[in-house]
């Protein structure tokens, strides 16, 4: 197993090996290790210009940008041609490869119920609007349109999370006041001229503006005081959606997470609830009741003790019990006699 690293979650490396998949809908919040970096490009604005800014449009024009940073992996792509002017097929021959279409742009989104997937009303290249068509979501993939799709999806996920958000200035101070930001800094306080952990406090709350499904934080506690710490391990235990935090810090690590994932000396190891859970149900599974079959053919439940004598009588399994014994289960009223083991 290897370590998966913050910007993996985020998009914003791509893997050596394997693949990460994202619901077309969920919208991700990330907090980088080094948070300056998200206003690298704004110290000479507000933080209220700088969250206007990032979401004018119902978008989130640095997930974007990211996307169109990103680096086009070289992957086959198979050719489609319009036949009919109303059906989207495969090309099989270099006639049809003559009349391949190539995605322009993506004007639209819906579901389709039936078939469990999304469909893209596609403008085509070098075609007008009338030759728009429906196209499924795996089939543009496999055009090539991945990067097109992903910036699509991000877009729609973001308007989703900002519809009943407006992006004003009494909205935006009213937000960055929540993370400890009084509006007179809002609207009337350069970010460069911020310390750092108002810093830290900016992009926390830009992150939060869309209402993600699921944060990303990379040692939020670099420049924050312990007031500020306990603020945010309080808005951690509210939220009610996913929180993936690395951290060095223990005392932190232990207050709001449920699940460690634990990287030592190149070995990841799992700690917390959720594995204790999971070990537990294992457990109840192993040693639930069990069903035999009598010889008359009728079904008799055993309880544990039973079935792993009998288990431990089983040739197949190399152990022994060594002597005849009788063993009763009350909650079936049934008697199951082990024999000796053949010489």
């Amino acid at each position: 197993m290897f370590p998966v690293t913050p910007p993996l979650f985020a998009h914003r490396l791509t893997p050596s090996q394997g693949s990460i998949t994202k619901h077309p809908n969920m919208r991700l919040a990330y907090v980088a290790q080094h948070a300056f970096f998200h206003l690298e490009k704004h110290l000479n604005e507000t933080p209220a210009q700088y969250i206007m800014w990032r979401f004018a449009g119902n978008e989130d024009k640095e997930s974007l940008d990211l996307l169109n940073k990103k680096k086009e992996v070289d992957k086959e792509v198979t050719k489609y041609f319009i036949r009919e002017g109303t059906t989207l097929c495969q090309c099989y021959s270099p006639a049809e490869e003559k009349l391949a279409v190539e995605p322009e742009a993506i004007i639209n989104r819906h579901e389709d119920k039936k078939a469990k997937t999304k469909e893209y009303e596609v403008k085509w290249r070098g075609k007008s609007t009338d030759c728009n068509l429906w196209v499924r979501r795996d089939v543009l993939l496999s055009m090539g349109a991945e990067k097109m799709v992903q910036k699509f999806d991000e877009k729609m996920a973001a308007e989703a999370g900002l519809q009943f958000k407006p992006l004003t200035t009494s909205a935006i101070e009213k937000h960055l006041a929540d993370f400890g930001i009084d509006p007179e800094d809002a609207s009337h306080t350069l970010i460069k001229s911020l310390s750092g952990g108002q810093k830290i406090k900016v992009v926390m709350a830009a992150c939060f503006w869309q209402n993600p499904h699921i944060i990303v934080l990379d040692e939020p506690t670099n420049y924050l005081d312990r007031d500020s710490l306990g603020a945010l391990v309080q808005a951690i235990h509210d939220y009610k959606g996913g929180v993936i935090i690395i951290s060095h810090n223990r005392e932190f690590a232990g207050a709001v997470c449920q699940e460690k994932w634990i990287m030592d000396k190149g070995r990841l190891r799992r700690e917390g609830e959720s594995v204790a859970l999971h070990e537990e149900e294992e457990k109840k599974e192993e040693l639930g009741d069990k069903v035999v079959i009598d010889a008359l053919g009728n079904e008799i439940k055993v309880s544990l003790l039973v079935f792993w004598a009998r288990r431990l009588c089983d040739p197949s399994h190399g152990i022994f019990l060594g002597r005849p014994k009788s063993l009763r289960c009350p909650s079936a009223n049934f008697r199951l006699t082990i024999s000796p083991p053949p010489a």
